[in-house]
């Protein structure tokens, strides 16, 4: 896209942030001082009860009232400007030519969003890095990789670093207001991919800050199964239902093999078996995704055990969705 196309564009900016201010702080700086040829502002919105303003930034606060990201994330576009809505988280940092890669896409007036590539940062624990290979979050460093620099179709985006054009956001009316957790993102991109070409862009890359315990990887899979049930009691996504939870789950599927090894007096056995087939399978469809990134090597020997406790907090998180919250 030459400078003049660019130019026709003014883009705007959204971060949503909560108890990270140090890290918006940073990314904020880094946006104003990055070099692109488009035209943009930076719509700060902080859920706090002592707001300070940022210099040079349009800058929204609202109370700590837990009304949730969707909410926040409404609340930045109704103060944005823009032609074009990005859409960044306040712990990422972005790489050379960020905006300029994410955007380049939209000089063809068929598409309507762009997901950009995710990492973590250099230094990362293995933890994180395993995070990452595994696809979490926006694809993580396995999307990247196995994109090998080309522009896909998609129609999974994350707003952790994507890009929309604006008339498409209103015409689908927003964020999904009656959602009180996580998934949003998840519903938006699904509704606006309805209307033009949707695109992973992997060189728009951000380096996301990567959970780096086993605590913090069960905390936000848990999140992550409320929130699925979330979506599905607002009936805002058709294509989410109990039964597409149902068979994707590791719960489930445990259970129906303690039964196999019951009936068949083989349950030692077969939980052995099992434990070995899971780990064994990991290894084996994230092994070029691993081989490829600057992953330590104990990160690919906590593969399975990550994957399983992510699985775990998923459907745990659904339980609890469905009956707790």
């Amino acid at each position: 896209m030459h400078i003049a196309e660019k130019q026709k564009y003014f883009i705007s900016i959204l971060i949503c942030s909560r108890d990270r201010r140090r890290e918006l702080e940073r990314l904020v700086a880094k946006l104003q001082n990055m070099d692109s040829a488009y035209n943009y502002e930076i719509v700060v919105v902080e859920e706090t009860d002592q707001p300070v303003p940022l210099k040079d930034v349009i800058y929204v606060p609202h109370p700590v009232a837990n009304r949730g990201i969707p909410y926040a994330r409404n609340l930045a576009l109704s103060h944005a400007k823009g032609d074009i809505i990005v859409f960044l988280d306040d712990d990422c940092i972005i790489h050379d030519r960020w905006l300029d890669n994410l955007l380049a896409p939209f000089q063809d007036k068929t598409v309507v969003g762009v997901q950009g590539g995710v990492s973590v940062p250099e230094g990362s624990r293995a933890i994180g890095w395993a995070e990452s290979i595994l696809g979490f979050p926006g694809g993580g460093i396995r999307r990247v990789l196995e994109a090998k620099g080309r522009v896909q179709e998609t129609r999974e985006i994350s707003t952790l670093n994507c890009a929309y054009r604006r008339w498409a956001i209103e015409r689908v009316g927003g964020f999904e207001k009656r959602l009180r957790l996580t998934g949003e993102d998840y519903v938006l991109a699904k509704q606006v991919c309805t209307l033009g070409r949707c695109l992973f862009v992997p060189n728009a890359m951000v380096s996301h800050e990567a959970r780096s315990s086993l605590k913090k990887i069960w905390q936000w899979f848990v999140r992550r199964g409320r929130a699925e049930v979330d979506v599905i009691s607002t009936k805002a996504q058709g294509d989410l239902t109990l039964w597409t939870l149902a068979r994707g789950s590791i719960i489930f599927k445990c259970c129906a093999l303690v039964f196999l090894g019951i009936v068949s007096r083989f349950l030692v056995t077969l939980l052995l078996a099992g434990a070995l087939l899971f780990a064994m399978l990991q290894y084996m469809r994230y092994f070029k995704a691993w081989n490829r990134s600057p992953a330590p090597f104990l990160a690919f020997l906590l593969l399975p055990f990550v994957k399983i406790l992510m699985d775990v907090a998923v459907d745990w998180g659904r339980i609890r969705g469905l009956v707790l919250d």
